[in-house]
């Protein structure tokens, strides 16, 4: 009997809504590996669910989450972004009677749920090509990827027949080779994060301990780093305004100009989910009056013109 422990269908969702389009409203990406997807970065069966109507309230998420979970089964853990539709209370009791995890992507970092956004980019060129969406869908589904295997047989173990001839026999159900599809995958995945890294200049970001002074970049403001949060990458930051929850990237440490100058500031590549590359990291610096400096929102330090400072 062939070995299957390595190929479990529907452990992990991505989950994304997306807008710009009337005749889609939301994307469902379902993973094959639940327990991979996160620890090991294997590969997702690339298959999307689409619904026939906008999604705007929590409930009519809930409706259409329920019909895939129905078609294909409960998932281990769902992974959404931090949208008004899943961080309320409905969904989140929803997430307990259906026995599943709900985690969430880092606020204002979309990298942090790449696979589900980049599900949503290929719908929206699909549609925006094709004058009959479903068979546009079917042609994404039935086409295979670099690993030779199209999503339909990554989800369900069976090409499809389109409208492209195809032999009989080769709509036979045949289940893929579960450990060499994770195997190439995770070379793949290994090459594409060294490339990435490479051209972008990523490195990794060191680990923020509680009590350490912080900027946090989008909110341009000081904060105190409280903990470090459950999800990937993330940390709960105290600022004037409340806490709020963010990503490493967001969040660069606040030395005092006695440190170590000079010293390059170590970076995290953080891709979905887990993991998300990112650029270079400018260290901000007090001023002798012991405020941070003000800076621009890639970083870079405001300086005055001396000729100015009569």
């Amino acid at each position: 009997m062939k070995d299957t422990r390595e190929w479990r269908s529907a452990e992990a969702v991505l989950v994304s809504l997306c807008g710009g389009l009337d005749s889609v409203s939301k994307c469902l990406k379902w993973c094959s590996n639940a327990e991979h997807a996160y620890k090991r970065g294997e590969r997702a069966s690339h298959a999307i669910r689409m619904p026939r109507k906008t999604m705007a309230k929590a409930t009519d998420v809930i409706v259409h989450i329920k019909s895939i979970f129905a078609r294909h089964g409960v998932p281990e853990t769902l992974m959404s972004d931090n949208g008004p539709q899943f961080s309320g209370q409905a969904f989140a009791s929803f997430a307990a009677s259906y026995g599943f995890r709900h985690v969430t992507s880092s606020p204002r970092f979309p990298q942090s749920n790449g696979e589900a956004e980049r599900a949503v980019q290929t719908v929206k060129n699909l549609l925006k090509k094709a004058a009959d969406r479903h068979l546009a869908l079917l042609a994404y589904r039935a086409t295979p990827l670099q690993s030779g295997y199209s999503p339909a047989q990554l989800l369900m173990g069976r090409r499809l027949r389109t409208t492209v001839p195809t032999l009989p026999s080769q709509l036979d159900p045949v289940l893929p080779d579960g450990k060499a599809f994770a195997s190439g995958d995770r070379e793949k995945r290994r090459s594409d994060t060294e490339n990435y890294n490479r051209c972008h200049r990523g490195k990794f970001l060191s680990a923020l301990s509680p009590g350490e002074r912080v900027w946090v970049t989008d909110r341009k403001t000081p904060g105190t780093v409280l903990q470090k949060h459950a999800t990937p990458g993330s940390y709960l930051v105290d600022l004037p305004q409340g806490v709020v929850k963010r990503n490493r990237h967001h969040l660069i440490p606040l030395h005092t100009p006695t440190a170590d100058r000079g010293s390059p500031t170590q970076q995290v590549s953080e891709s979905s989910p887990g993991q998300a590359p990112l650029t270079p990291a400018v260290t901000p610096q007090l001023s002798p009056a012991g405020t941070p400096t003000l800076r621009t929102r890639s970083g870079r330090a405001i300086v005055p013109p001396g000729q100015l400072n009569l």
